[in-house]
C-alpha cells in the first residue's frame, strides 16, 4: 500500500510541474480571460435585479426593480429612509471594475482592436466610478416622510458643468466603443481559418453577431413601442443596459467558441 504522504507529495510535484509548451500555458491564461468577460457580463443584470427581488446576499428587505442598472448604484429597499443606501453598490461597481480590467489586459487581434478594447475599459471604469445622479427629490420625500429642504439631491451632471453626466457619458461611449469592435474587426480571426467550410460557417454568424448590440437594443425598442409598457414596464433603460450587456457577451462567447473550435488560436502562438 502506498503511503499517503508519497501520493501527497507525488500530487504536488505532478500539478507544479512546468507545463511542456510555454505556448499552451499563455493560451489557457488568454483563453480564461476572454471566458471571464462572458461569464461576468452574463451575470451582472439577472445578480441586481432578480437578486434585489429576492432579498439575496447583504439585503435585509426585497428591492424593487429599478429604472436602469445604473440605479443600483444608490438604491435600497426604500424603507427607514433607506433610498440611498446602496444596497448592491459594491456589487454593481466591482462587477463592472472586473469586466472593465479584463477589456484592459485582453490583447487584441491587431492594433485597432487593441485600442478599442483599451478605450472600452476605461469607458466601461467611468460607469462604475462616476455614479449616476440620485432619486429625484419629491421619490425620497415620500420615501423618508420629510420636506424637499431635508434634502440636497447629487445631479451627477453638475459636478463638472457638462450638458450630460461623465456616468451617461463613459456609458454612451462604452457601448459606441464595443459596437465598432464588433463590427470592425468581427472578420480578423474568421479570415485565419483554413478549413473553408468553418470559414464560411461563421462568416455568416459574424455578418449577424457583429451588429447584436444594436439589433438587441431596437428590439427592446419596438417592443415599447408597440406594447407600451405592458411587457416592460417603466425600465426602458435597465432593459436597453441590459440588451447592450447581454450583446456584448454574447458576440465574445460566438468569438471563442469560433476561435476555439477552428484552432486558429493555437496558429498564433
Amino acid at each position: 500500500m502506498v503511503n499517503p504522504i508519497t501520493r501527497l507529495v507525488a500530487f504536488i510535484e505532478k500539478v507544479n510541474a512546468s507545463p511542456e509548451k510555454l505556448g499552451n500555458h499563455i493560451l489557457h491564461t488568454y483563453v480564461a480571460l476572454r471566458w471571464s468577460m462572458v461569464g461576468l457580463g452574463l451575470i451582472l443584470p439577472p445578480l441586481l435585479v432578480f437578486g434585489g427581488l429576492n432579498s439575496l446576499w447583504w439585503l435585509s428587505e426585497p428591492l424593487d426593480v429599478q429604472n436602469s442598472l445604473s440605479a443600483y448604484y444608490h438604491a435600497g429597499p426604500g424603507l427607514e429612509c433607506t433610498a440611498l443606501e446602496g444596497g448592491y453598490r459594491d456589487l454593481f461597481v466591482g462587477l463592472l471594475t472586473a469586466i472593465s480590467a479584463c477589456l484592459i489586459i485582453y490583447s487584441g487581434f491587431n492594433s485597432l482592436e487593441e485600442w478599442l478594447l483599451n478605450f472600452a475599459g476605461v469607458f466601461l471604469a467611468g460607469v462604475a466610478f462616476f455614479p449616476t445622479s440620485w432619486p429625484e427629490t419629491q421619490l425620497l420625500v415620500e420615501i423618508c416622510e420629510k420636506t424637499t429642504q431635508d434634502f440636497q439631491p447629487f445631479q451627477a451632471s453638475k459636478l463638472f458643468g457638462l450638458p450630460v453626466s461623465l456616468h451617461v457619458a463613459s456609458a454612451v461611449l462604452f457601448f459606441l466603443t464595443i459596437t465598432a469592435v464588433n463590427v470592425l474587426t468581427a472578420m480578423n480571426t474568421v479570415k485565419r481559418i483554413k478549413n473553408e467550410a468553418q470559414k464560411r460557417f461563421w462568416e455568416g454568424v459574424f455578418k449577424f453577431a457583429m451588429w447584436l448590440m444594436p439589433i438587441f437594443i431596437g428590439l427592446v425598442l419596438l417592443v415599447r413601442l408597440f406594447t407600451g409598457t405592458s411587457i416592460i414596464g417603466e425600465q426602458l433603460i435597465l432593459w436597453i443596459e441590459w440588451a447592450g450587456i447581454w450583446s456584448f457577451s454574447l458576440y465574445w462567447l460566438l468569438k471563442s467558441i469560433e476561435i476555439l473550435s477552428t484552432g486558429v488560436e493555437g496558429d498564433w502562438v
